[in-house]
């Protein structure tokens, strides 16, 4: 076979592989347009149970495959919306679910594959405004396009069978020896890698088995458990930038799939008994050991998910503290509900670090010491950068179509985060307050420290209130009874700090105080004041009735509004006399004070006007 021919049938093999895979996509993302954000959103819901969890996590990976639902699962995990020990469960019926997806491309029916085209591209053009229909289309244009891509590949390995070259190179893979099937395992691993897809391993295989390249199950065993071990990659490259639980997520779903291989491995006289048993010819055989093989590995490992969790994490290479994960999520964009809910996850934890904040600041006043007013500062800082994050982040989601309690809900979290900001900022005036009280030697009594104390005691049961009442996933009415307790809270603050004010001025009146202590005391009590008055400001906003996340609504995707880059009709017009900057003279004296007494009226002028018998006010 001369080299040009060798060239041609290598080109033609590539390119039914990039049909292949273009196929596989687009079928995958109708899929997932029409149905999995649904699948999601029920991911999302039910994953606290195994069994559902695993059910869930099946029927996305037989919709998207495992690669881009453990992907999935990462995000959730990051975002804190999903534990390691339940997204076990999911990766396990992920990988399954795939096996199931590639049972149905083992069925020959390349043939239908022109009028597959056909029929998908005639539905998108039909399709209209109508996403479904489109989504459909997708589903089967690519179903279409990834046959013919088989087809292709199929007609450039034909040629090459004859030459013996290609079936002599696999035999070198065969798990009939120790070195055939490392070697296939790791061909396998690499190939999956590179290609980001487990299906085109699978597929291929299905050709060389269609093909008559591939006459025996062992011959292609090895690359079936290396494609299982390559399509990991995918999950490991989504955990890039995330926290330490996420990336235990992507390491269980590799230690899962090489301890399966290596349980196939142990397991390889069964296998290679049990699926030629099963009947049909080499390309069902090669699908039938996909999916045997992860299912027994899943029923094995289904029930001891929990210890499994606990056994990556005391394998993960690291024994530094988990730093802190952000709700924040970028996968969640274009949902604004899930994004709204990540959001006020990441308020509530904001406004947990204001409460520490606060009670550091307090444990330094009442210890005397200066020890907890470094967390003061690391806690100040945590709040404002979380201020920047969490508001950059709700502008992202407001520049999505929103309905009106979710653009009412992203406007007042956008207040309230601003208040938690403010209530870090007075917290951590409380140490400026105790350092120059220390510096200028200034000392509260028993009773005045007491007052202060049980003020503080009363601001930080608001905040915890507060905390608790930014949980997404509170009902409406549970939102609204935490609010009205915070209103109640703050009002009887309130006549408690206006008593004390009272007393402690009738302290300075009767000079039980000097005044300079008098003002330390009343600059500590307007602390409190106005960290509850922002809390109260939190509270009003969760009284709207409109405040409430509905999580059924967690799997509904918007569209980016589109904006235009100037204004429609044009620029208004402007008066340049409103940008003056000279400095206006004040308005002249109109007559002089005379020491305090009463204005004299100039000369000439009429006396002033007043009532009879009432002498002239004063001015």
């Amino acid at each position: 076979m001369s080299g040009s021919v060798i060239a041609f049938l290598v080109g033609q093999l590539l390119g039914g592989l990039a049909l292949f895979l273009l196929g596989m996509r687009l079928m995958s993302e109708g899929l997932k347009q029409a149905a999995g954000s649904r699948l999601r959103g029920m991911l999302f819901r039910i994953t606290r149970h195994r069994t559902a969890g695993f059910a869930a996590g099946t029927l996305l990976g037989a919709i998207v495959h495992s690669g881009p639902t453990t992907t999935m699962v990462v995000g959730f995990i990051n975002a804190g919306l999903m534990t390691l020990a339940s997204s076990i469960a999911v990766i396990l019926g992920a990988n399954v679910g795939t096996t199931l997806s590639m049972q149905l491309v083992s069925f020959r029916l390349d043939d239908w594959c022109f009028a597959a085209i056909a029929l998908g591209l005639a539905l998108e053009l039909a399709a209209g405004r109508r996403p479904f229909v489109r989504h459909l289309g997708e589903v089967v244009l690519g179903f279409g396009l990834l046959f013919l891509g088989m087809r292709v590949m199929g007609e450039g390995v034909g040629p090459l069978r004859s030459s013996g070259e290609l079936q002599a190179a696999l035999s070198y893979a065969a798990a009939d020896s120790v070195g055939g099937v490392l070697l296939g395992v790791l061909v396998g691993t690499v190939v999956t890698t590179v290609l980001q897809s487990s299906g085109a391993m699978i597929g291929m295989l299905f050709v060389l088995a269609g093909t008559g390249v591939l006459t025996d199950l062992a011959q292609a065993f090895a690359l079936v458990l290396g494609a299982q071990i390559g399509t990991c990659t995918t999950t490991l490259f989504g955990t890039v930038g995330t926290n330490i639980e996420a990336r235990r997520s992507a390491l269980a779903h590799l230690a899962f799939n090489v301890l399966g291989a290596a349980l196939a491995l142990a397991m390889l006289r069964f296998y290679l008994w049990a699926v030629p048993a099963l009947g049909g010819d080499m390309t069902h055989q090669i699908a039938n050991a996909h999916t045997l093989v992860q299912v027994i590995n899943a029923a094995l490992v289904l029930p001891l998910a929990y210890p499994f969790a606990r056994l990556v994490e005391r394998l993960t290479p690291s024994s530094a503290k988990a730093p802190e994960h952000t709700h924040l999520d970028d996968r969640f964009i274009d949902t604004p509900e899930m994004a709204i809910a990540a959001s006020l996850r990441e308020t509530r934890r904001m406004a947990s670090l204001a409460r520490r904040t606060l009670v550091a600041a307090m444990r330094g006043f009442v210890q005397m010491t200066s020890e907890p007013f470094a967390q003061v500062e690391k806690h100040e800082q945590a709040v404002n950068e979380l201020k920047k994050a969490i508001l950059e982040y709700l502008l992202r989601v407001a520049s999505y179509q929103l309905s009106r309690r979710q653009a009412l809900i992203v406007q007042q979290l956008q207040g309230s985060v601003a208040d938690i900001e403010r209530i870090g900022d007075h917290s951590t005036l409380l140490v400026e307050l105790v350092t120059d009280k220390v510096h200028r030697r200034i000392w509260f009594d028993d009773e005045s420290m007491a007052q202060l104390i049980d003020l503080y005691h009363r601001a930080e049961e608001i905040l915890r209130l507060t905390e608790l009442s930014l949980d997404p996933m509170l009902s409406k009415d549970d939102r609204r009874e935490l609010a009205t307790r915070i209103l109640g809270r703050r009002d009887e603050f309130a006549v408690r700090s206006r008593a004390l004010k009272e007393a402690h001025r009738q302290r300075v009146l009767e000079k039980c105080e000097d005044a300079l202590t008098a003002m330390f005391y009343h600059r500590f009590v307007a602390c409190f004041d106005k960290i509850v008055r922002h809390s109260k400001t939190i509270a009003i906003h969760e009284m709207e009735p409109l405040f409430f996340v509905k999580p059924h609504k967690f799997d509904r995707h918007a569209e980016e509004v589109a904006r235009a880059s100037l204004p429609r009709d044009g620029f208004v017009p402007i008066d340049e006399s409103i940008f003056h900057e000279e400095t206006i003279p004040p308005p002249p004296v109109a007559a002089d004070r005379n020491d305090g007494r009463e204005d004299k009226p100039a000369e000439g002028d009429p006396p002033p006007a007043s009532d009879a018998g009432t002498p002239p006010p004063r001015r």
